[in-house]
């Protein structure tokens, strides 16, 4: 992974805002409806993304992978979700461009990894599941294209020392990849998706 800092930390804004823009569409009779994430609705989607910018936010800061697991799923009880994710997503900016914090090692639960990474890991995350809340709500479907190329050159980099992951054999958090990924005439976008186990 050759990019700056700088560019790196573009690839979290984006992927931040293109989820932000959909959950602020959900109208308000859809928070139930059923996502690509089976064991979620669109309310539950939207807590996970929530609760996941506060954990990255305190792994950042010290946290342990006991306490991220832990969270993981908690419900938010406080708030309009559209408008406590913004929240969420400004105060785990603010960690991922702390002085030093790119190079810190974090307690990641799948395995230690360095901010530089971690920040990855969000980014991978936030992009996908702007496709399920999207698909979930029948918003549009099309994710900044500019990120997904990078998301794809970069998969080996993301996901190097962790246990679970898309690209390694482990359907915990991942469901195995729905059509070949090396599928010819696959848009860039397609690739990804059916690499994270999207039907399409």
């Amino acid at each position: 992974m050759n990019d700056t800092d700088c560019t790196l930390l573009s690839y979290f804004d984006t992927a931040a805002q293109g989820f932000g823009d959909r959950l602020r569409a959900v109208p308000d009779t859809c928070w139930g409806n059923a996502t690509p994430c089976t064991e979620w609705n669109v309310r539950q989607l939207a807590n996970h993304m929530i609760q996941g910018s506060r954990i990255y936010t305190s792994l950042l800061r010290g946290g342990s992978s006991t306490e991220f697991m832990a969270n993981l799923d908690q419900e938010v009880l406080n708030g309009d979700l559209a408008t406590v994710y913004p929240d969420a997503v400004a105060d785990c900016r603010a960690a991922f461009h702390a002085t030093g914090a790119l190079d810190r090692i974090v307690d990641y639960p799948f395995g230690p990894v360095p901010g530089r990474q971690l920040l990855g890991l969000y980014v991978v995350d936030a992009i996908t599941h702007t496709w399920d809340l999207a698909r979930a709500v029948q918003l549009d479907e099309g994710l900044n294209a500019r990120t997904v190329h990078w998301i794809l050159r970069n998969l080996a980099w993301i996901y190097h020392g962790v246990s679970e992951s898309p690209i390694a054999d482990s359907n915990r958090y991942y469901g195995p990849p729905t059509e070949a990924p090396t599928s010819q005439g696959t848009s860039e976008q397609d690739l990804l998706l059916r690499t994270m186990g999207r039907s399409l």
